[in-house]
């Protein structure tokens, strides 16, 4: 075991890239709010229609930012404990850091254990929901519907269309079973599948004559440009995760180490 030099010094060198972790964290989580072009106010009462457990998607997108800026905000308070607790030599300090790093750890390991053995059950189940959010879909505008309003931006916004590529009529189009389509919708796909519409200029250029196979519209379906836009934040966020679960580990055994030697020294 280290001497208490080695391991105060260690332990403060640790809890400096807790920090740093904890603003890898926090970063993506304000980044993910600010973007005004992805998941807003806009898109989220589509988003609410897709059931997802006891909640639902859009709320949980909602809270997915929310949960990342409370979790690194949470690890950047955990590395001062352990810092402070390092420096003064300070054994409940250390104890009380040593007992939340043990008890996180076991928690982010189930949940990886948990994700890796259900996340293809998961994807399925969402991609399934939200083709069953989209037969709400009831008006090819802006401003009468809100759910409706919320897919069209959800379409702009992220320029795909459908929930699946749409690639012709009929069961190729996720659209044909909307209120919109069997109402009596005059096209195959909405103006905001097309890339021409825009929140201010809501037109088309495209070729969606109700029968015809449509073409010009977006090339991506909406599940893998949402899937697309959580990779890109959730790489970030699996590899700072994963790293600290490694530096947890090492965090115990050194202030479990101080812990030690501070008892055998003297009482704090």
């Amino acid at each position: 075991m280290c001497n208490p030099k080695c391991s105060k010094v260690a332990l403060i060198i640790i809890n400096i890239i807790f920090i740093l972790l904890g603003l890898g964290l926090l970063i993506p989580g304000i980044l993910v709010i600010i973007n005004d072009d992805g998941i807003n106010e806009k898109v989220l009462p589509a988003l609410q229609t897709v059931d997802f457990g006891v909640s639902n998607f859009g709320d949980l997108a909602k809270g997915l930012s929310i949960t990342l800026i409370v979790m690194g905000s949470f690890v950047l308070v955990l590395s001062l404990l352990g810092g402070c607790g390092a420096c003064c030599e300070a054994k409940l300090l250390l104890t009380i850091y040593s007992i939340v790093v043990v008890i996180l750890f076991i928690g982010k390991l189930v949940i990886v254990i948990l994700w890796i053995v259900f996340k293809a059950d998961v994807e399925s189940k969402l991609k399934a929901e939200m083709k069953t959010g989209l037969l709400k879909f009831t008006n090819d505008d802006l401003v009468t519907d809100e759910v409706s309003t919320g897919w069209n931006y959800l379409n702009m916004n992220f320029e795909c269309c459908g929930i699946d590529a749409v690639t012709g009529t009929g069961a190729n189009n996720d659209y044909t079973g909307s209120v919109w389509y069997t109402g009596g919708g005059t096209d195959e796909l909405p103006k905001s599948c097309c890339p021409s519409a825009t929140s201010s200029s809501y037109t088309s250029t495209c070729t969606f004559t109700n029968g015809a196979t449509p073409t010009g519209q977006h090339p991506t379906g909406c599940y893998n440009a949402l899937k697309d836009f959580a990779d890109k934040y959730s790489i970030a966020f699996i590899c700072v995760g994963v790293f600290i679960l490694l530096v947890e580990v090492v965090a115990v055994i050194f202030a479990c180490s101080l812990c030690k030697n501070i008892g055998k020294d003297h009482v704090v």
